[in-house]
């Protein structure tokens, strides 16, 4: 049943707006999407429903959250069943819900890995710093390096990691992080049609093997550049960091093989090796269930977050037992709420659900109708540089001409958003340049919704090229 402010009691479109403009942190408000934004007022499986009753495809999933799928009837059995027991104690406590969801989080992870030891947290952000302070502990170094064009979290410790334009600024702290070459195959020095994993190569082409990617082994290289004048005689590497695929950078993929040759350095240089799973954990991907397992490596430590509760504020970071003992030697550390009795029951039930409702395979299979969909559009339209992803984590960069790959002017890109969204389909943005459509819908979306969304998305886009958007661009333009 579709739900209503009104039976709600909720405030109205017009209400809300003026309090989030007055009173919510502009940081906040000005990330708005849409001239004009519906007001979400309920969600089920895989749609969002506005306060007119207007049902919307979500393929942002709150940017890669929800998983199961919005309003999901076990996980919300099993958390409603919790809070009517013990909503929290804190885990200096014994309560049973932290070992259950231990238990079951370790049976999701390769026994193989090594990484036996959890730590429950309740953001990506949070996660990411615990493992920088679990690797300077373990190693005694404090240098991480990250990639340029990285997304890991904003928070006081890490957003020095978070390489993209919009979340750095002059005054922010970088001491002891620096950055590698991004493995690009698109926008890089390196990189072509033979270098990804997966169904969408880039239009340019390379001179790869179908088991050596040079490129890979050219990016690797440039690490090792970067720790040799970073470390000298070898020591001094606490970590490097990297995601499985980038999500902030619209499903960013490293060349085959380039993780493994890149962790190889890394321990040739005394540090570790942190996978950040935020966004590519939990089967997203479609033929894994990590993205480390996607790249054959072996991590050291890996975070995960956004999909683990399906909306649950939630988070995790999981090592082995070596770096676990001498973080625990190192200092005292305390999270009031993570792992706490909610969480656990909402944790326990979001795992069951991906199994039970199959939606690794979903992920797969839908995914690839996406795919091959953004690869038939990129042949049609000149204006789309790329696409690329894995499973339902997918993306496509509009440019102004391949030639140069300009990338799209991001109001243009705004108008076609809006566009898209007045046909009930929501589609995220990202990119370093905000020039690229990001698709991370929940897992449960079906053949059928993905036919629909490639069909409004040929559509709006021919009425782009044949200029029958230019008033709604205009309407974007900052500069009018």
């Amino acid at each position: 049943a579709v739900v209503s402010t009104q039976s709600t009691g909720g405030m109205s479109k017009e209400e809300v707006l003026k309090i989030r403009k007055a009173h919510v942190a502009p940081a906040v408000h000005r990330q708005t999407f849409f001239k004009n934004p519906p007001l979400f007022v309920a969600g089920k499986g895989q749609y969002l429903f506005d306060e007119d009753g207007k049902r919307y495809i979500d393929l942002f999933g709150g940017i890669c959250t929800v998983s199961a799928g919005h309003n999901h009837d076990a996980i919300n059995a099993a958390v409603s069943e919790q809070m009517s027991k013990m909503t929290h104690t804190a885990n200096i406590f014994l309560h049973p819900k932290l070992s259950e969801y231990t238990e079951a989080m370790i049976k999701k992870i390769p026994k193989e890995s090594g990484l036996s030891v959890i730590y429950f947290c309740n953001s990506g952000s949070e996660a990411n710093d615990l493992a920088m302070l679990m690797a300077r502990a373990y190693t005694g170094h404090l240098n991480i390096v990250g990639l340029r064009r990285a997304y890991h979290g904003a928070s006081a410790a890490n957003i020095s990691l978070t390489t993209m334009p919009l979340y750095r600024s002059a005054n922010m702290p970088i001491t002891n992080v620096s950055s590698a070459m991004s493995p690009d195959v698109y926008r890089g020095i390196w990189g072509g049609d033979k270098c990804r994993d997966g169904i969408c190569q880039t239009l340019r082409t390379c001179d790869c093997g179908p088991d050596e990617c040079d490129a890979a082994t050219k990016y690797a290289e440039q690490y090792e550049d970067h720790l040799h004048t970073l470390c000298p005689g070898g020591k001094g590497l606490a970590a490097f960091i990297a995601e499985g695929i980038g999500g902030m950078t619209a499903a960013l993929q490293a060349p085959k093989g380039y993780y493994k040759k890149a962790f190889e350095v890394t321990k040739k240089y005394g540090g570790v090796n942190i996978m950040d799973e935020v966004q590519t954990g939990f089967g997203r991907l479609g033929t894994h269930y990590w993205g480390f397992e996607y790249h054959g490596v072996k991590p050291d430590i890996i975070t995960a977050a956004k999909s683990i509760g399906n909306g649950y504020p939630l988070a995790m970071c999981a090592t082995t037992p070596e770096i676990a003992e001498a973080f625990a030697n190192s200092s005292l550390h305390f999270n009031t709420f993570g792992g706490n009795a909610l969480a656990g029951a909402a944790g326990i039930a979001t795992l069951k659900a991906i199994d039970d409702d199959g939606l690794m395979e979903n992920s797969h299979k839908v995914g690839s109708q996406f795919l091959h969909g953004f690869n038939r559009l990129r042949e049609k339209f000149s204006f789309i540089g790329d696409a690329r992803g894995k499973g339902l984590f997918m993306s496509m960069e509009l440019v102004e001409d391949r030639e140069t790959n300009t990338p799209i002017a991001v109001y243009k890109l705004q108008a076609i958003q809006e566009r898209v969204k007045d046909h009930g389909v929501l589609i995220g943005r990202g990119g370093l340049y905000l020039n690229c459509f990001r698709i991370q819908p929940p897992m449960c979306v079906s053949s059928e919704d993905a036919e629909f969304v490639l069909q409004v998305l040929d559509k709006v886009f021919q009425e782009y090229a044949d200029g029958a958007l230019d008033d709604l661009v205009h309407e974007f333009n900052p500069n009018k």
